[in-house]
């Protein structure tokens, strides 16, 4: 086989494999159900690299059966955006609504208040709406018991339906809302 042959050999078998995961994705015991969530990671390209690489992250946790660590992660980074997001455009705000809060920077506003009031004014200021608080709050629960000492297990179809939402939750604090 002569090298100039290979390229096309390549590009033969990437499309191979992509038609055999969409195909085996439709069964509920395939690993290529976790493969197909890749697709969502092309939608949040654009994000810093530390938290699109908490999804990526989230999602070989996902491959390899760790579905609590992959829903740890992938909450890690929605929350890590939504932080961001909350400080960048609303820190007056923030300390308006809450002035016994004492922070001076996002570093310090997520070490020194718990997520779940961090999200609570999220929603005081605008940022968050009241539907997607409620849903959030659950998310946060969620993570909870995955990342401290619980029964719960989560089975694989519940750790790709969170990863998934959690992205779509991402994508919508990535931009600055108008």
């Amino acid at each position: 086989m002569t090298t100039e042959l290979l390229p096309n050999l390549f590009k033969r078998i990437e499309r191979a494999e992509k038609e055999a995961h969409e195909i085996l994705s439709t069964h509920e015991a395939s690993k290529s159900r976790v493969i197909f969530l890749e697709g969502l990671l092309r939608e949040i390209r654009s994000l810093p690299v530390d938290v699109e690489t908490y999804f990526t992250e989230s999602i070989k946790c996902l491959e390899v059966g760790c579905i609590r660590a992959g829903m740890v992660l992938a909450w890690s980074g929605l929350f890590e955006i939504l932080a961001e997001r909350l400080y960048a455009d609303k820190d007056a705000a923030i300390r308006s609504v809450r002035p016994k809060w004492k922070f001076k920077d996002l570093a310090e506003l997520k070490e020194q208040f718990p997520e779940s009031q961090i999200l609570d004014v999220g929603k005081e200021i605008g940022v968050v709406k009241k539907a997607h608080l409620k849903v959030l709050q659950g998310h946060l629960a969620t993570r909870n018991q995955c990342a401290h000492p619980t029964v719960y297990t989560p089975s694989l179809n519940v750790g790709i339906g969170y990863v998934d939402e959690l992205i779509a939750f991402t994508k919508l604090y990535i931009s600055p809302q108008k």
